[in-house]
């Protein structure tokens, strides 16, 4: 069987179309975005994690939550090619590709071959689908998803026959139910696509009551199918509800957190910076976008505002279906963008608004489609190629622009690897060449990083991790340890000034030149001694007024006994006499005894002669989970103090103190294994005027 030449030159336009996709979507696809985000290598984590069999959940709870079905598609396609970061993007380079088929297939099929192919170009050099499709984001499958329930709705309602044999007019139906139970396991925004498609079979049944009568049977059906799907997830989240609703209500507009009281207020804020993503300010987030830069540039914005009116013109004009699909388009862009309005961060945040991709595209294709027919309307047939020769000229140049904006505005940009914390690939690929001496210590803002688990398992468990900007571990005597300090969160200089035996080695560099981390090295060294080791005082009362000074205080000696699980030694600071405004700061020595089973926090306050906190700072970034079992660790805690500038002059109290977190109990003050108090107090400070 044979093609005819008709048929190639039918084909030939959507294909020249998949392949402009297909390279942009996987030139370079192995070294282009740099490195794994920690929400790509979350869920290749996952996928490694269900081909070992562990779990076969209908969501996945760890890692703030995440949808199944890309896990699932990403461990298959592990299984079958292996794992490595190009195996881990090309799932979603293949999504985007097939994004870009369906585009066209189901713009065809609801409003014509040239808006379909129009559709399709423009979400082929989409920048942010193409951002996304280089990704390993989940979201990215959302509109993939979508599309098929689209395209099987109207092709089924259109395309019934009169058969004796029952499954033509089933099966567009049957497919549609399992798309759409299928669609909300891809991504937390699709939660309001079933309320799109009840919207669009509303239309048709206003738009033309006997086609949805004929047809009831089918789309109950659809809709039991998509039931029967949803099922498992929906068990889930009967389950475990914080899973359905815990991140959208953490962002939620409606949210003390974000509205300030007033949500109204909040609402139509995002209303204003949902409206500016089109053709003002885009996403700032370079995960998703070029920092700032709107969704069209002024031409294709022109044609997205020009189409919108046009959509609703012919929704007047036509009847039955047709009309039902173009009342669909501002429907779908309203429902798919609520996802992102009803939420306060960062907006607009492209990755919550995924599921208006592709209906966006179909505005300025209806609008390019009605200047071509306008125009050959117009001239003479002999004329009909100028339209065609300025249509493929458009679209090489957008092709050009989106290349450039991707592989050389957005890729190399400093900040692309910042908002994509990628200094973890240079952490791992260090540690392959160079295996620690010791202990290993890393200090950075992300602790438990993924994708250092996901690149360097076999060292991954016995990192200890911290945070050198408030506090430095030290291994216990006898122990070296290697030091790894990320550029990313600076070390508190404080805190490495008392480390004398901390000996730097070299500082890596990133692909821009700039240090990425230090290696330092500690080899049996001697632990920092504390400046100041005046016997703190246990006390239990309220308020110091001037008159009774000591009164209420006793004296423990140091070390300092804190439940067993740490004693304090001494501490510094930067002065015992200051001023309103100055900051008083301290460094806590510490000495672990044992890693408990709850995290702890220190605090330190500066109290008035009340007895009211007027000054406090509580921290611990060297989380209790990372401690040695066995205990024999020194801790420095930095402890800045900010003292108010309306503050009178006088003496003020100094305590400090473990708890629990979130419980808030604390850490009891032992004496000879007496609970004597819940807190220490240091020498006090002066407040001149």
């Amino acid at each position: 069987m044979h093609l005819r030449r008709d048929s190639l030159g039918h084909l030939s336009a959507p294909l020249a179309i998949l392949l402009l996709a297909a390279f942009l979507r996987l030139h370079r696809l192995a070294s282009v975005p740099f490195g794994w985000h920690p929400d790509e290598a979350t869920k290749a984590l996952l996928a490694r994690d269900v081909l070992a069999g562990k779990y076969f959940p209908a969501f996945f709870s760890a890692f703030t939550g995440r949808e199944a079905l890309f896990v699932y598609l990403e461990a298959l396609l592990f299984a079958l090619m292996g794992e490595g970061v190009f195996i881990g993007r090309l799932l979603s380079a293949f999504v985007g590709i097939l994004t870009v088929a369906l585009t066209y297939t189901t713009g065809r099929e609801l409003f014509g071959r040239r808006v379909g192919l129009l559709t399709a170009v423009f979400l082929a050099v989409s920048l942010w689908h193409l951002i996304a499709s280089r990704n390993g984001y989940r979201a990215v499958i959302q509109p993939l998803i979508q599309l098929p329930v689209i395209f099987l709705l109207f092709y089924g309602l259109r395309r019934t026959t009169k058969s004796a044999n029952l499954w033509p007019n089933v099966w567009p139906f049957l497919l549609a139910g399992l798309f759409l139970g299928l669609s909300q396991y891809t991504y937390t925004a699709v939660r309001l696509f079933p309320f799109l498609v009840l919207a669009i079979v509303g239309l048709v049944w206003l738009c033309d009551r006997r086609l949805v009568a004929a047809h009831w049977r089918h789309l109950a059906l659809m809709g039991g199918v998509a039931l029967l799907v949803f099922l498992p997830l929906g068990y889930h989240f009967w389950l475990y509800p914080q899973d359905f609703y815990g991140r959208a209500a953490q962002i939620s507009v409606f949210s003390s957190e974000w509205s300030g009281g007033d949500s109204g207020a909040r609402l139509w804020q995002s209303v204003k910076e949902t409206a500016r993503m089109w053709t003002v300010w885009g996403d700032i987030n370079y995960r998703f976008n070029i920092s700032g830069q709107p969704v069209f540039n002024w031409f294709a914005g022109l044609l997205f505002f020009l189409g919108i009116p046009l959509s609703l013109w012919r929704a007047v004009k036509s009847q039955g279906l047709l009309r039902a699909a173009y009342l669909s388009l501002p429907l779908w862009l309203l429902i798919m963008l609520l996802p992102m309005i009803l939420s306060a961060e960062s907006l607009p945040y492209y990755q919550r608004a995924i599921g208006v991709l592709p209906a966006i595209f179909v505005f300025p294709a209806l609008a390019l489609d009605a200047g071509v027919t306008f125009f050959n309307r117009r001239v003479e047939t002999r004329w009909h190629w100028v339209p065609v020769a300025i249509l493929l000229s458009f679209v090489g140049f957008s092709a050009v622009q989106t290349y450039q904006d991707y592989f050389e505005r957005w890729h190399n940009v400093p900040r692309n690897d910042d908002d994509r914390r990628v200094a973890m690939v240079y952490v791992a690929d260090y540690l392959r060449e160079h295996p620690p001496e010791g202990d290993l210590y890393l200090s950075t803002q992300y602790m438990q990083h993924p994708t250092l688990a996901l690149l360097l398992p076999e060292q991954y468990d016995g990192i200890h991790w911290f945070d050198a900007r408030q506090s430095l571990p030290l291994p216990p005597p006898e122990h070296d340890a290697t030091y790894m300090l990320l550029a990313e969160n600076a070390p508190q200089a404080w805190l490495l000034e008392r480390a004398n035996e901390l000996h730097p080695l070299e500082t890596v560099v990133d692909r821009f030149g700039r240090p990425a981390f230090t290696v330092l090295n500690w080899q049996r060294g001697a632990f920092p001694q504390p400046a100041d080791v005046t016997p703190p005082s246990w006390s239990w009362a309220t308020s110091f007024p001037a008159t009774d000074e000591g009164a209420a205080k006793t004296p423990i000696p140091l070390p300092a006994n804190f439940g067993h699980v740490m004693q304090f030694l001494g501490h510094d600071r930067n002065a015992t006499t200051l001023e309103p405004g100055d900051t008083l700061e301290l460094v806590l020595h510490w000495e672990l005894l044992q890693k408990p089973s709850r995290q702890y926090t220190i605090f330190a306050h500066v109290l008035d002669p009340n007895g009211q906190v007027v000054a406090g700072f509580d921290a611990n970034e060297y989380p209790t989970s990372f401690w040695r079992e066995e205990g024999g660790e020194r801790l420095l805690s930095y402890m800045p103090l900010p003292l108010p500038r309306d503050l009178a002059a006088g003496t003020y109290q100094l305590e400090i103190g473990v708890y629990n977190q979130p419980s808030g109990e604390r850490l009891p003050v032992l004496d000879d294994d007496t609970a004597v108090a819940d807190r220490l107090l240091l020498a006090p400070i002066e407040l001149r005027e």
